[in-house]
């Protein structure tokens, strides 16, 4: 496979979790549940085009980032596969959460710089797409919270 081809297939893939994830916060503002899990899915299933072009780079001895990069995003896939959709726990209020958005940022940097790796404009998109996806987190965050409903303390 072209070299150009599988970079610009990861930057696509960087750009459209942002995206997804940005609009599945906004969802989960409205209290759309069903459009917010068809979304999650859809970022879970993003997984296999970034495995394969993963695996790509490895298999044609390109640079070490090339393959290394996009693990973290790869395994919080997984992850979020496993937890939110195959076991369904409620981790998000337990000890869980923190290393779950560890990884999950780490992910999503790391494809920040493996856009900036393939050229300046590369990066400063995803990087804009990023910061959309931060306020869309946001702006969910303080709304609803991780998707529960928020107390009403008495003024």
């Amino acid at each position: 496979m072209d070299p150009l081809f599988i970079d610009i297939c990861i930057f696509v893939i960087a750009n459209a979790v942002n995206l997804l994830m940005a609009a599945l916060f906004l969802c989960r503002t409205r209290r759309m549940a069903g459009t917010e899990s068809v979304l999650g899915i859809i970022i879970v299933f993003l997984a296999l085009p970034l495995i394969l072009a993963s695996l790509s780079n490895l298999l044609a001895a390109r640079e070490w980032w090339t393959y290394i990069l996009p693990i973290p995003l790869i395994i919080f896939m997984f992850i979020e596969l496993l937890f939110d959709y195959i076991l369904r726990l409620d981790f998000r209020s337990t000890p869980l959460l923190w290393p779950y958005l560890l990884l999950f940022y780490l992910g999503l940097l790391m494809m920040i710089g493996y856009s900036f790796l393939i050229g300046r404009l590369y990066g400063f998109a995803t990087l804009g797409t990023y910061f959309l996806q931060l306020l869309a987190t946001w702006y969910s965050y303080a709304k609803v919270g991780h998707g529960e409903e928020k107390q009403q303390t008495p003024a």
